[in-house]
Order: C-alpha cells, then structure tokens, then sequence
C-alpha cells in the first residue's frame, strides 16, 4: 500500500527541519537522525523514495537507511501506531521490518541481505551536492536569490538552480578545468542532469557582470547538454528553448544548450508533442539557420510575430509579455511556417 507510506510522509513533514517534494516518489529533507551538517544549516541529504511498493529512507551522509515503519517509530511513536493499524491492518505483526534487518549501533535498523538502494545519484552527483546549495534553501537577502528574483524566475523553480561560493570549486567534479578555471567568484550553478537523473554537466552563470556570463563544465564529455530531460513528461508537450533559464517560465520545457539543439532527434521524443522556441534573433544567421532547419524537418516552430522585439523569453517576461499566449498563437509548421520565417528573417 504505496499511498499509505505517501500519506505519513507528509503526516510527519514536521518533524524534518527543511522538507521539500520533489516529484510524486521523491522526497528531499535535512536528516534528523545525523542532523545533516552543523557547518552548512542549508545541506538536505536524506531522501524518502519509492522501492517497489513502499516508501524507503536514505541518507547521504550518515548512510542511514530504513523502511517507513522503523522511521515512524523513531521519530513519531503515535503515528506510528496509526500507521501500523492502517498498513498493516490490527491482527497483523506491527513490528514488521523486511527481512534481513538488523540493528547498527545507534540502535537504527538497517538492511544487510537486501540493502537499500537509493535514487539514482552518481558519485558526482554526491558531489556537487556537497559544492553547492540549491537557491530555494538560501535566505532571502542572500545575492543568489536577489539575482534569480531580478530575473523574475518564478519560486516553484529555485530547487532547479545552486549556488556556489567559489568557482574553482567546480573542478572538483572534472579536475580538466583546474587550468582554465582560475576566478574565484560566486556564481548562479545550472546543473544538466540525464533522464536517470545523473550529472551531465554544470552552467556557471555570472552574477555580478563577469565579462564570461556563461561557464560550461561538462562531467560526460560526450553527453548533449540538454537542461530538464530529468522532469521532462514525455507524454505532455514538450517546448524546447535555447536557454535554461528561459525554460523556467515554461511548462514541460527543455532546453538544448550550444551545439545540442542540432541533435534533438537524438532525445528518443515525440515529435508531434514537441514545438521548437528559438530566440527571436532575425538577424543572427545561425538562429535564422536552426529555424529554417526544424521548419524544413516539419516540427511545430514558434515564429516571432512584428509585435515582439525582445530576444529571448525572459526578456519578454520581464517586460509583462504573456509568453505562453504568444507562443501558442504563433506555432506553426509546413507551409505556413514557411511563409512567416521568410517575413520574420531579416538576414
């Protein structure tokens, strides 16, 4: 009974200093078991998962690993009553573990014959999350949020970028860069994840008007830096930007950073759901290039109308455009798109 372990998840959200949902099966909190971090009170490294049809617990740093029945019971002995009663009905065994069980030391149960096994992070992933914070974690007056605030980003967003103190830093997850990377700024760090959630790459954004806005780190060298295929729904629309940050005010949106937007037919997507948003650029001929490209391939493309002079999403929202109605009243493809990109181009 998966959605019962659902329920006292949430029943007991209190009991956990920082909570945060991350997907229908995938919670992230700060651990009450090892307090996480007494240097950095923003570090949230235990996690609720699905395993099969229940709901396990993990953590990162102290390892500690256990079904919902033993967490209830350590931190919330009432619940854990009614949890009992519920899942496992009054007549049946309400001391229940999975087999194999057994007792560490602090007196937590753990799983040896069959250990737990957590989300899928990588290493790297462990790493970068122990190089940076998520901005949602970080106080309000904090630059980092002060910057995705300007940018009218919206707040549901912020557990999508980090922030780190010192950019060298960052070549702790490929140390190719230890030469080039010489600046020690703080900067907006945009993570491009894979569909199993593992690391591909990071995006230093510059915050303070460094000449190089943009820094790429690749962690797979081979990988296409695709921003949000990890909460993209294949079974939705699918928009697909240039930039990551422009994703952000879009819903079920990608974005195919640099070389990657010519190989989006490599994503395995369906095309009929997917409608191409480049910038509105009619003067660059490499924008102008990419866009008669997808129109020639018959994929759905947003074609700028006269009345938008912005360059990018963002742009368009920080000026109070409605972006979702703009795009969906100009996407287009076949004949039409045709026709409207030779009056759009302007090179």
């Amino acid at each position: 009974m998966l959605y019962v372990d659902v329920k006292y998840i949430n029943m007991i959200s209190h009991h956990f200093e920082k909570f945060k949902k991350k997907n229908d099966y995938l919670w992230n909190v700060r651990c009450p078991f090892c307090g996480d971090s007494r240097k950095n009170l923003n570090k949230m490294r235990g996690y609720f998962f699905r395993k099969d049809n229940n709901m396990i617990y993990k953590c990162h740093n102290c390892g500690f690993g256990a079904s919902m029945n033993t967490v209830l019971k350590e931190l919330a002995p009432t619940t854990h009553k009614e949890y009992c009663l519920e899942k496992f009905g009054e007549n049946e065994n309400k001391n229940w573990e999975p087999k194999g069980a057994n007792w560490t030391p602090n007196g937590h149960k753990l799983f040896d014959d069959k250990p737990v096994e957590p989300p899928k992070f990588t290493p790297k992933f462990s790493l970068f999350d122990k190089l940076v914070d998520a901005v949602d974690t970080l106080p309000y007056d904090h630059e980092a949020v002060q910057y995705v605030q300007s940018r009218n980003i919206p707040n549901d967003k912020w557990d999508r970028l980090y922030y780190i103190d010192n950019i060298k830093n960052i070549v702790q997850l490929n140390d190719k860069y230890t030469n080039s990377i010489v600046t020690e700024e703080p900067r907006l760090v945009i993570p491009f994840f894979d569909q199993n959630g593992q690391l591909m790459s990071v995006s230093l954004r510059a915050m303070r008007g460094e000449t190089l806005r943009y820094i790429l780190v690749k962690i797979k060298e081979d990988a296409p830096t695709v921003f949000g295929l990890d909460k993209v729904d294949k079974s939705k629309p699918i928009s697909i930007v240039e930039g990551p940050i422009d994703s952000l005010f879009l819903e079920n949106s990608i974005a195919c950073a640099g070389t990657s937007f010519n190989k989006i037919e490599q994503l395995n997507l369906d095309r009929d759901k997917i409608t191409v948003v480049f910038d509105n650029q009619p003067r660059n001929a490499d924008v102008v290039k990419m866009v008669e490209k997808y129109v020639d391939l018959d994929y759905n493309v947003v074609i700028w109308p006269e009345t938008i002079v912005q360059k990018d999403i963002n742009d368009m929202v920080n000026d109070g455009i409605d972006v979702r109605d703009v795009i969906s009243s100009n996407t287009h493809s076949g004949l039409t798109a045709k026709f409207l990109l030779n009056q759009w181009k302007k090179c």
